[in-house]
C-alpha cells in the first residue's frame, strides 16, 4: 500500500495497551467512581420508566454516566462522539463516512442506523424506546444533545430494559425548566464548512416550568459526496400542582439529510476522499410526543405512568454496482427478457456483460436497458410507534431492612409501511464522473417491494433491591416479554411474505454489591435478555434468495430469537482521600442464535441467519483523578468477541473461499468490526481559572472486515491506529467560553472499518470494467484527517459562574 501506511501504529498500539494495562491493573472509568464517598450521591434509573433510582454504589454493574456539562464538549455533534471519547468498552465505525451515521459497538454489541446491522442494544429518551421498530436501527440525528440532562450507559443484558437489550442500554434524560433554568447559546464552525449552532432556555414558577431548545448542524463532509444537515427541536412543559404530583409533556422533532459515501478498495487508499459510487443519501423526519406523570401515594409508595406517540418517515437512495456474470443458457435457463427489450424490474441488481447481443456498451448504455452495470434503489419507511408504561414503586422496608421494590407493565407497538423502487443505471465512461450512478429510466411506477409490518411487544417486570446490611445490597428482578411481528404484502405479487411470528420468554436478573470498606467495593451480577427478529430479518433469511440491502422482501424460513446470558463482576473504589478512583470490571456474555448479516454480493446483497453461538468477554479498566491543576483519566478495554460454534457461510470475495464461494467459520474466530484492545488517555490542565488545555489520546488495535468471518482472507485484518485531539478553552468573562479544537493533530491516515467486496472499477483509470467481473478485494472506510473547529458558548440567566 506504498508509503501511505508507513506510519501506521498497529504494532505499537497492541504492545502499548497491553503494557499500560499491566502497569495500571487496578483502574476504573471516571463515570464509575463511587462518588457518594465524596458527599454526593449519584442515582441511576434502572427501569425504562423514570421513577426508581438506585445509588451508583448499589448497582451491581459498571454503569458509566455523563452530565449536561460533559455533552457541551461535543458542540452539537452526535452523542456517539462523547461515548467513544470518554466511555469504556466503546468503539465506532463509519462505513458511510458520515459523522451522524456511526455504528456504535459496546462490548462487541452493535447499535447502528444502517438497516441490516445486527442490533444488540436499546436506547431510551425520557423512558421512550428510540430503536426504530422496523429494523431496530438508531437514527443518531434524532437525539438533541443540548436537551440531555443525564446519560447512563448500563452494561449487560438487563431484562428490565426489554427486547433487544443484549449488550446494554443507553438511557437519556432530558432537561426541564426546573432542573435547568436560564439558557445558553452555542456557535461553532471550522473544517469542511461546518457551521453549528444551538440555543436553549428554561424557566419555572411555583408550579409550572418550561424548557425549549433548537439546534442546527451543517457540514460539507471531508469525503466527496458526504454532506450532512441536521435540525432539531425540543420543548418540555412541567406541572407540579403539589409536592406529591409531577406531570411532564414534551415534543421532540428532528430533520436530517445525510449523504454518505461507501467504502473504497484498499488499493485506493492514497485518495481517501474519493467516493466509490454516488449518490447515497438518507433523510429522516421524526415527531415524538411524550406524556409522563408521577404521584406520591404516601407510605413510601409512588406511581409512575407514561404514554408516547412517535411518527417517523425515512427515505433512502442507494447507488449500487450490479453483479457481473457470463450468461450460460444451460446453467441459467432462459432469460425473462430480451437483451434490448423493454426494461424488466426483476433485472435490477443483475447484469451480464457477455453472452447477450448486443453486449453492454458504456458509450451507449441505453441500447441494452437490461444489461447495465448499475442500479439505483429508492426506499421509503413510514412508521407510527406508540406505547405506554405503568409502574409502582415502594421505597420502604422489608422487615428491618431498607428495600426498594418496583413492578411495571409496558406496551411498545409500531406499524411501518415499506416500499422500495428500482431503476437501471450506468456509470459514465469519464474519469471525473466514473462513479455517478445515472438512471436510464424513471423509477418504476410499481415498487419492487411493498409491505406493511407491525410489531407489538408486551412486558411485565419487577425489581427488588434489598439492603441485607448497610454494606451488602441484593437486587433480584425479571421480565416476561411477549412480542408479535406481522408482515403483509401490499403489492399482491408476493403473498408468500404474509405471516405472523410470535416470541415470548421469561428473563431473570440477580446481582449483589458489597462495600467492603467505605472506599472499596465489589459486585457480581447475572442477566438474561432476548432479541426478536425484525421484519427485515424475517423476510430476508434464505441463502438461496439473498436480498438487496436495504431489503427487498421474500418469503423465507423463520428465524429464532436471540438469547444472551451475561455475567458481570468487578471491583471499584477510591484512594488518596477520594482524589483517585479506579475500577476493574470483567464480563462474559454467551449469545445463542445470534442473528448476523451474511453478505453474498459485495456490499449490496445478503441474507440473515442464526449463528449457533457467539461469545463476548473482556474487562474494562480505569484509573483517574485530580493532581493539583490536572484532571486525568486512563481507560483500557479488552473486548474478545468471537464465534462460539463452527458454521459455513457464503463469502465469495474471501480469498479462502472454495469454488462455491463458501468459507468455514470456526469457533474462536473473531467477529469483524471489533478491535480487541482499546485505550484512552485524557487530561485537562487548568493554567488559571480562565485558561485550560485538554488532550485526548485514543488507540485501537486491529480488526477484521466484514466477509472475513473466518479470519483467513489474504488481506488480513485492518491495522490499528492512534489519534490525538487537543482543545483550548478561555473564559474572558464568567459566562462566556471561547474554544478551539484540533482533531487528529498528527493527521494520521487510518481505517475505521472494512469489508470484502468486488471492485468493478479495477481498470488503470478506475473506470467500469466492461470485459470482466472485476476484482475481489478489501474495501475500507478511511478515517477523518486533521481538522480544526472554533466557537463560543454564552450562558445567560442560569446563575453559573
Amino acid at each position: 500500500m506504498s508509503g501511505y501506511w508507513l506510519e501506521r501504529p498497529v504494532a505499537l498500539v497492541d504492545k502499548a495497551v497491553v503494557l499500560l494495562s499491566a502497569m495500571l491493573l487496578p483502574c476504573v472509568a471516571l463515570a464509575d467512581q463511587p462518588v457518594q464517598q465524596l458527599g454526593e450521591v449519584v442515582v441511576v434509573g434502572v427501569t425504562p420508566l423514570p421513577g426508581l433510582g438506585v445509588p451508583l454504589a448499589q448497582m451491581p454493574l459498571n454503569v458509566q454516566v455523563a452530565q449536561a456539562d460533559d455533552l457541551v464538549q461535543i458542540h452539537g455533534q452526535s452523542i456517539t462522539d462523547l461515548l467513544q471519547r470518554d466511555f469504556q468498552g466503546v468503539n465506532l465505525t463509519q462505513s458511510q463516512g458520515n459523522p451522524w451515521q456511526a455504528n456504535l459497538y459496546f462490548h462487541g454489541f452493535t447499535l447502528s442506523p444502517l438497516q441490516g446491522s445486527p442490533s444488540g442494544m436499546s436506547i431510551y429518551f425520557d423512558g421512550v424506546r428510540q430503536n426504530e421498530p422496523f429494523a431496530e436501527t438508531m437514527n443518531w440525528d434524532a437525539i438533541p444533545d443540548f436537551a440531555i440532562r443525564n446519560l447512563a450507559l448500563i452494561p449487560s443484558s438487563n431484562p428490565l430494559y426489554g427486547l433487544n437489550t443484549l449488550g446494554g442500554a443507553l438511557v437519556l434524560t432530558s432537561k426541564s425548566g426546573f432542573t435547568d433554568p436560564g439558557g445558553s447559546f452555542d456557535v461553532s464552525g471550522g473544517s469542511w464548512g461546518r457551521i453549528q449552532a444551538d440555543a436553549d432556555f428554561g424557566a419555572h414558577g411555583h408550579t409550572l416550568g418550561i424548557y425549549a431548545g433548537v439546534g442546527s448542524d451543517y457540514e460539507s463532509g471531508w469525503r466527496d459526496h458526504s454532506s450532512s444537515r441536521v435540525q432539531q427541536g425540543f420543548v418540555r412543559l412541567d406541572w407540579h400542582p403539589d409536592d406529591a404530583t409531577a406531570v411532564a409533556l414534551s415534543w421532540l422533532g428532528s430533520h436530517g439529510r445525510l449523504f454518505g459515501t461507501q467504502t473504497i478498495p484498499v488499493e485506493w487508499a492514497d485518495t481517501p476522499k474519493t467516493a466509490f459510487t454516488w449518490p447515497d443519501y438518507f433523510t429522516d423526519n421524526l415527531n415524538q410526543f411524550t406524556l409522563r406523570g408521577t404521584r406520591e401515594l404516601g407510605g413510601g409508595w409512588s406511581l409512575q405512568a407514561s404514554a408516547y406517540l412517535r411518527i417517523s418517515q425515512s427515505r433512502s437512495f442507494n447507488s449500487n454496482t450490479n453483479d457481473y456474470d457470463e450468461y450460460d443458457p444451460a446453467r441459467d435457463g432462459p432469460l425473462g427478457y430480451t437483451a434490448n427489450g423493454p426494461f424488466d424490474p426483476d433485472s435490477v441488481g443483475q447484469y451480464y456483460y457477455s453472452g447477450l447481443t448486443p453486449a453492454y456498451d458504456p458509450s451507449n448504455p441505453g441500447a441494452t436497458i437490461n444489461n447495465v452495470p448499475a442500479s439505483n434503489v429508492l426506499g421509503n419507511v413510514h412508521t407510527r410507534g406508540y406505547g405506554s408504561s405503568l409502574q409502582v414503586v415502594d421505597d420502604g422496608q422489608l422487615g428491618s431492612h431498607d428495600n426498594r421494590f418496583t413492578m411495571g407493565v409496558s406496551l411498545d407497538a409500531g406499524s411501518s409501511r415499506f416500499t422500495q423502487y428500482g431503476q437501471p443505471a450506468y456509470f459514465p465512461y469519464d474519469i471525473a464522473w466514473r462513479g455517478d450512478s445515472i438512471g436510464l429510466l424513471p423509477f418504476a411506477f410499481d415498487p419492487m417491494t411493498a409491505a406493511d409490518t407491525g410489531t407489538r411487544s408486551y412486558g411485565l417486570y419487577f425489581l427488588d433491591v434489598l439492603a441485607l446490611t448497610d454494606a451488602v445490597h441484593v437486587s433480584a428482578g425479571a421480565r416476561y416479554d411477549h412480542s408479535r411481528v406481522v408482515v403483509s404484502d401490499l403489492s399482491g405479487d408476493e403473498p408468500n411474505i404474509n405471516g405472523r411470528n410470535s416470541f415470548h420468554r421469561f428473563n431473570p436478573s440477580l446481582g449483589v454489591t458489597w462495600a467492603l470498606t467505605p472506599t472499596f467495593g465489589a459486585y457480581l451480577n447475572y442477566d438474561e435478555g432476548m432479541r426478536t427478529p425484525t421484519p427485515i430479518e424475517l423476510e430476508c433469511a434464505d441463502p438461496a434468495a439473498p436480498c438487496a440491502l436495504p431489503n427487498d422482501f421474500t418469503g423465507d424460513p423463520p428465524l429464532k430469537p436471540v438469547i444472551a446470558h451475561t455475567l458481570d463482576g468487578g471491583l471499584r473504589g477510591t484512594l488518596d482521600d477520594g482524589r483517585l478512583h479506579w475500577n476493574v470490571s470483567p464480563y462474559y456474555s454467551r449469545v445463542t442464535n445470534d442473528i448476523l448479516t451474511i453478505y453474498t454480493g459485495g456490499s449490496s446483497r445478503g441474507y440473515f441467519a442464526n449463528v449457533p453461538k457467539t461469545v463476548r468477554k473482556g474487562v474494562d479498566l480505569g484509573l483517574g483523578g485530580q493532581l493539583g491543576q490536572l484532571e486525568w483519566q486512563f481507560n483500557y478495554s479488552l473486548v474478545d468477541a468471537t464465534y462460539g460454534a463452527s458454521f459455513d457461510e457464503q463469502s465469495g470475495d474471501n480469498s479462502s473461499a472454495d469454488d462455491d464461494g463458501v468459507i468455514r467459520v470456526r469457533s474462536g474466530n473473531r467477529i469483524p468490526g471489533i478491535p480487541r484492545h482499546m485505550a484512552t488517555l485524557a487530561g485537562q490542565y487548568h493554567f488559571t481559572p480562565r485558561w485550560s488545555l485538554g488532550a485526548n489520546l485514543r488507540a485501537y488495535s486491529s480488526q477484521y472486515g466484514t466477509g472475513d468471518e473466518n479470519n483467513q482472507d489474504v488481506h488480513g485484518p485492518l491495522p490499528g491506529y492512534a489519534l490525538l485531539d487537543l482543545d483550548l478553552h478561555w473564559h474572558p468573562v464568567p459566562k462566556l467560553t471561547l474554544f478551539v479544537q484540533v482533531q487528529n493533530v498528527f493527521d494520521r491516515h487510518y481505517f475505521v472499518s472494512g469489508q470484502l467486496g468486488h471492485d468493478v472499477f479495477d481498470t488503470p483509470q478506475r473506470l467500469i470494467d466492461v470485459d470482466g467481473p472485476g476484482t475481489s478485494t478489501q474495501f475500507v472506510a478511511p478515517g477523518a484527517p486533521r481538522a480544526w473547529f472554533a466557537g463560543f458558548q454564552y450562558d445567560f440567566g442560569s446563575g453559573r459562574d
